[in-house]
């Protein structure tokens, strides 16, 4: 199915805001290129009076070094017509903590100008949080609580990395939960495979001793269906073309799938080697639950030995054309949603090949 580009016209959870320039209080340059690599809060106060939007800031410069132990600037955002403009600038906390941004830069991100907003991005300036609240002091801790989702790893010599892309925040947990409920509640099968038979001609395989998993299709008319496509389509098709270069407009049929200790695994494959599946270009798969699983990893063999288990709601994003392996989960049980998206080039081919 086709799927259109959305428009980006509100910060929500899992987007990639609108591309942020402004001046600093000491008269730098500021934009989002320098942002990359270092989490960022940014305090969205726009027109808000001094007297509300100090009091708001001046929270967070109060734990400035909470932020600073996790690498985390702290910004605060106001307007360059707000007319409280020069109390902004002369306040203590303002260098170069504060930037001046122009009204048609801040005008797409859409906040609710009454009470001020502070969004939490991770190092790849995707939202993690957006906490709209006039309590200074619980913003600042939800923020805080935010940041620590984002994984902090050491610097290491990588010799062989495999070419995946991780994506947090593709689903919220409350839709998590949906989706397995969408699991339990339905009508699961056995997984198959595509695969060939001595003629060349495609059937569906099951052979449990290289996949075993049950599986409950995502059906247009189901409840989930539609949140599912919108969520792919806002957080993974800027990233996808990000990272590969590739406008994915098609998604193919999409699954919520379980693996348990009863010996879920799918052994190594590729997901379009078989002429029916040649199209697929990307698969994905995104984690519903987390912590109540032991193994369930995703494996890259050609690479290196590093297992892949993103975090919930988190998609994991990779050419099907990788050798690959979901390793057995060896204790409770893995729910993951699975599909595969592809550019309108490859739709071409597989309503040619159909």
């Amino acid at each position: 199915m086709s799927i259109p580009h959305r428009s980006l016209v509100a910060v929500q959870t899992g987007e990639r805001p609108p591309f942020l320039t402004g001046v600093r209080a000491n008269k730098a340059f500021y934009s989002f290129n320098e942002q990359a690599g270092r989490p960022a809060v940014l305090l969205h106060v726009g027109l808000l009076g001094f007297p509300i939007g100090a009091p708001f800031a001046a929270a967070f410069h109060r734990r400035a070094s909470e932020f600073e132990a996790r690498a985390t600037d702290v910004l605060c955002l106001v307007d360059t017509t707000n007319p409280h403009l020069s109390a902004y600038t002369a306040a203590p906390l303002a260098t170069p903590h504060v930037v001046f941004c122009p009204p048609q830069v801040l005008r797409p991100w859409r906040f609710d100008p009454r009470k001020p907003v502070a969004i939490v991005i991770d190092r790849n300036t995707r939202v993690i949080a957006s906490i709209a609240s006039t309590d200074p002091d619980a913003a600042v801790e939800a923020a805080l609580v935010a940041l620590a989702t984002c994984p902090i790893e050491p610097p290491r010599d990588e010799s062989a990395p495999a070419p995946v892309l991780v994506i947090p925040n593709v689903f919220d947990a409350p839709f998590c939960r949906r989706l397995i409920e969408h699991f339990d509640c339905g009508e699961p099968i056995e997984g198959g495979m595509a695969s060939v038979d001595l003629e060349g001609k495609a059937f569906h395989k099951i052979d449990a001793t290289k996949k075993r998993r049950a599986h409950c299709l995502v059906r247009p008319n189901d409840a989930v269906h539609q949140p599912v496509i919108d969520a792919i389509a806002r957080a993974c098709w800027p990233e996808i073309k990000r990272a590969f270069q590739t406008d994915a407009t098609h998604i193919d049929r999409i699954q919520v799938a379980r693996y348990d200790d009863a010996g879920g695994c799918f052994q190594r494959h590729r997901d379009n080697s078989a002429p029916a599946v040649a199209y697929r270009q990307f698969a994905m798969s995104i984690n519903l639950n987390t912590g109540q699983y032991d193994g369930g990893h995703l494996v890259f063999p050609e690479y290196n030995d590093y297992r892949y288990k993103p975090g919930l709601g988190a998609a994991l994003v990779f050419s099907a054309t990788l050798l690959h392996e979901a390793t057995p989960v060896l204790k409770g049980a893995r729910y993951v949603l699975l599909t595969f998206v592809h550019n309108a080039d490859a739709e071409a081919r597989r309503r040619a090949a159909a």
